[in-house]
């Protein structure tokens, strides 16, 4: 029974585990070459791998002769970082005492690397084990190490197993109090995490669509903006059940409870767009009394509605020691007012020298140290450009492209192509100089670029991409085609939406329905 959990475990680790992975390593072709001997042995574990069952006896037979003699100190001295720290785990879960269970969780609290992919190994290692020993207890120590493992890049999947406990549900009646807070701050890791590759079987492990009608049932007053974030990803997953329930073909059993729980979120459905609706109002309202991390989960879930803050959030821009600066423009990506555009101009003229940085030869690397203040969101004020488009717009993201630092001519880049060019001989020019740019990164934003203008070589090697039988390769272009928002592609991502290969099939259908949120967000 035992071994069989660690197989469920590993079966809702393995399918988005390479994406995400491929995500943290955006910015490297070659990432795999990077991955260390520890993280290349869990991916090879789930994949099918199996741990060396005699090193397991062996460990299990050690660690229970100290723990018998009361050793507990050595015991867990001897668990260290490396390839061996699985197999440590899978003993301590396998013998299975409460001393070994008391052992597994002083774990989650150490630092055993400055590794960030290492690390969430670890921790995923440590929640799966104490999971299999359906220890409730350990739910405060995972929830209170939840938002350092929320925040690496396998965190969706952290999120994942400590969502599966079976009395998680019972924090979420306490969201006033900080293991409530932490306790829905997960939730929404592993909601947000099945866009990402957290495969939908943890909906039915978790009972998400139970605990998401509880939520609703108990929610409290004022509007919290964590509450808005979740109730926006159970939307998302209502559109997404189709394509969710592939993955149960062969198992009615399993199909049948996540069509169970998903009819408790499309209960909600009505009643949830209506919250939403009305959530940026009382959002707006309290914005400006909160400070810190409350204050951007009010601006995240701002983001995530588009909601329209300017009123709100121009006037605080300008106040001195505004600690969410770079937060707060992203969320003016989506306003309509028509004095963002210009103020967001004249902020970075203010302070960046755009001209002269245009002058000198553009670099194939960024430099090591930022070349902009940090202070200054340049950065983040290009890409919130991609939402006001004006002949003035274009030509300050046009400047902003010829700058040296490639980390600048990648986000003036991304904000062109959104709308039809009033500038267009100038815009085309420009995206196709910058094709042979000497990073690799503004050459695909520009290829991106000119792909969601319609242009026909862009589009064709997109379209040449799409037929990859590298399965990491077609995976990588899949999200390239979703998050630059290539829809004249849509016909191509439907096709690979029909694909034998399941991963690739996946991956295509989720990539359709962001094609389906943007444009719809488009026509709004």
């Amino acid at each position: 029974m035992l071994q069989a959990l660690f197989i469920v475990t590993g079966l809702i680790l393995l399918a988005g585990a390479a994406f995400l992975l491929g995500r943290h390593f955006h910015r490297r072709p070659y990432y795999h070459d990077d991955l260390s001997p520890v993280t290349r042995q869990h991916i090879e574990l789930f994949q099918g791998g199996q741990l060396n069952e005699a090193a397991v006896e062996a460990a299990k037979t050690r660690f229970r002769s100290l723990l018998e003699r009361g050793e507990y100190a050595t015991v867990e001295a001897s668990i260290r970082p490396g390839m061996h720290f699985v197999i440590q785990v899978r003993a301590l879960s396998e013998i299975g005492t409460e001393a070994a269970g008391h052992i597994l969780e002083r774990q989650l609290q150490r630092r055993l690397t400055d590794n960030q992919i290492e690390q969430s190994w670890y921790w995923i290692d440590l929640a799966g084990g104490l999971r299999s020993l359906n220890r409730e207890q350990s739910l405060p120590h995972l929830l209170r190490c939840a938002e350092s493992a929320a925040e690496t890049p396998l965190g969706h999947f952290f999120a994942a197993e400590t969502v599966c406990f079976l009395g998680f549900s019972g924090f979420l009646r306490h969201l006033d109090s900080p293991l409530g807070e932490a306790a829905l701050r997960t939730l929404h890791r592993v909601m947000e995490g099945l866009r990402f590759g957290v495969p939908p079987q943890v909906v039915v492990e978790g009972r998400l669509g139970e605990t998401i009608e509880h939520l609703w049932d108990y929610r409290p007053e004022p509007v919290h903006p964590l509450l808005v974030r979740v109730f926006a990803e159970a939307l998302r997953q209502l559109r997404r059940a189709p394509h969710a329930e592939v993955a149960f073909a062969e198992e009615m059993a399993d199909q049948e409870a996540f069509q169970w729980q998903m009819s408790r979120l499309a209960s909600l459905e009505a009643v949830l767009e209506d919250y939403l609706k009305e959530a940026p109002r009382h959002m707006a309202s309290q914005l400006a009394k909160t400070s810190g991390m409350a204050q951007a989960d009010f601006l995240h879930a701002l983001h995530d509605l588009r909601a329209e803050a300017a009123p709100v959030l121009l006037p605080m821009l300008e106040e001195t020691g505004f600690a969410n600066t770079e937060l707060a423009i992203r969320v003016l990506t989506w306003s309509r007012d028509p004095i963002v555009g210009p103020y967001l101009r004249a902020r970075a003229a203010r302070n960046v020298p755009m001209i002269r940085r245009s002058q000198n030869r553009s670099r194939g690397f960024p430099p090591r140290k930022f070349s902009i203040p940090m202070n200054v969101p340049y950065q983040a004020i290009l890409r919130a450009l991609r939402g006001h488009p004006s002949e003035e717009t274009e030509r300050f993201l046009l400047l902003a492209a010829r700058d040296w630092d490639p980390t600048y001519r990648v986000a003036a880049v991304s904000s062109l192509g959104w709308w039809e060019p009033i500038l267009r001989t100038s815009v085309l020019a420009m995206l196709q100089d910058l094709r042979r740019d000497p990073n690799a990164d503004v050459r695909q934003a520009a290829r991106a670029a000119l792909a969601r203008l319609g242009e026909r070589q862009a589009l064709n090697g997109f379209r040449l991409a799409l037929t990859s039988e590298d399965p990491r390769r077609l995976h990588d272009v899949v999200q390239m085609v979703a998050s630059e928002a290539i829809t004249l592609l849509w016909p191509d991502l439907d096709r690979l939406a029909d694909a034998e290969d399941a991963n690739v099939a996946y991956y295509a259908r989720e990539a359709l329905e962001r094609l389906r949120e943007e444009m719809n967000c488009r026509s709004v």
